[in-house]
Formats: structure tokens, sequence, C-alpha cells
């Protein structure tokens, strides 16, 4: 056998895993994009119409068969976890980085979260109301509530610091960021007063600035000179 026949031989073998790999990718790539859509509908009916949503409901929100659905989730209650599971994630990437200018990411962050906060129907208040909610289910708005209770406490640190704070940020500062960026501010302030979201955004903004500056001011004041 010749050396250019065992070349050739590397070379068919070698065209024909590139072309497995590339099909698996492509399928798994087709396979993913089907998953994504199946949570982002089950999500936006969870959170428009609460937890009894059906599998027959989101199957035609998606576009897919009843079949499809199982064939991908074991369970209603696993496709409506993981489809939560999701959206916390996508609540974490949907806040604006920091870049600098701790007023100008003040107001990006209480703009974005009292955006997307102002979207949460009946389904939101349920799940985060209930206490006899399925297993799965109840796992995850447990890590909802401690990712975002740890969400709060970073952006009230970052803020913290960037105004000029030393060490740990207050309490109050923390309280203040907590109260004034969840999704129970935004509906007082939509259902409540019948104002839109961007108010909400404004009185956020205006509570947490002036608080860093109170607090803040206090410590240089309580700071001995040097």
């Amino acid at each position: 056998m010749s050396i250019i026949h065992d070349i050739h031989e590397c070379q068919g073998g070698y065209a024909l895993i590139m072309t497995r790999t590339a099909t698996a990718t492509i399928a798994d790539a087709k396979r993913q994009a089907t998953v994504d859509v199946m949570l982002a509908a089950a999500r936006q009916l969870l959170l428009a119409r609460g937890l009894d949503v059906t599998m027959d409901d989101i199957a035609v929100e998606a576009g897919v068969s009843r079949r499809t659905l199982f064939r991908h989730f074991a369970s209603r209650e696993r496709l409506i976890a993981e489809s939560l599971e999701a959206g916390v994630q996508l609540y974490g990437e949907l806040l604006p980085s920091f870049e600098g200018d701790w007023r100008s990411w003040l107001r990006g962050v209480c703009d974005a979260a009292h955006e997307m906060q102002a979207g949460y129907g009946p389904g939101y208040w349920e799940l985060t109301s209930r206490t006899d909610l399925p297993p799965e289910i109840a796992a995850v708005e447990g890590r909802r509530r401690r990712q975002r209770h740890d969400a709060m406490a970073r952006i009230a640190g970052k803020l913290w610091r960037e105004a000029g704070g030393d060490g740990d940020p207050p309490a109050m500062v923390v309280a203040t960021v907590g109260a004034h960026l969840s999704a129970r501010f935004t509906a007082a302030v939509l259902q409540d007063v019948g104002q839109p979201w961007s108010t909400a955004a404004d009185l956020a903004y205006a509570a947490i600035t002036d608080v860093l500056a109170r607090e803040c001011g206090e410590r240089s004041a309580l700071r001995p000179p040097a």
C-alpha cells in the first residue's frame, strides 16, 4: 500500500469526522433553539396567567406538539422550573454593566429593572406568595430569592465604594437599594399611584442617590482629621 494511498485514506477519514461533527453541531443548535422557544413560551404564559398553565397551552404558544414538549421535559413542573431558571439568568443579563460612572450606571440599573418588572403579571405574584409550590418549582423560587438578595447586596456595595464609602455598605444603603429596585416597588407605582414604570425608576434613583450622599456625608463627618 503506497504512502499516497495512506494519505488519501487519512484525508477521507478526517473529512468524514468533520462532516459528522458539523452535522451533530447543527442538530444540537436546532435542538437548543427548540428548547429555548419552549422555555420562553412557558415563562411568558406563566407570568401572564399563573401557575395553572397546561402543557397544551404551552405547546400552542410555542408552536410545537404536546409530544415534543414531553420529549424534552419529563413533566410540566420540570418545564416550568427550567423556564424560571432561564428567566433568572436573563434578568441578570439585562442589567447594565458598570462602566466607570456610578450615577450613570445606577440610572441604567433603575431603568432596566423597573421596565422589566412592569411586565410581570399574575404568575409572578403567585410564584412569590404561594407556600404550596411543587418541590421543583419551590427550589427554583428559593434560588431566585437568594440570587436576588446577593445581586442587590453587590449593587449596593459597588455603589457605596464608587460613591466614596469605605468598607461594607451601611445597612440603610443595602435596604434602600433592595427595596427601590424590587418588583413590589414597581407594582406600587404602577397600580397604587397610577404612574408608569419610568416614575418608579426616577423615584428609585432619587432615593438611592440621596441615601448614598447622606451616609457618605455622615461617615466623613465622623472620620477623625488626618
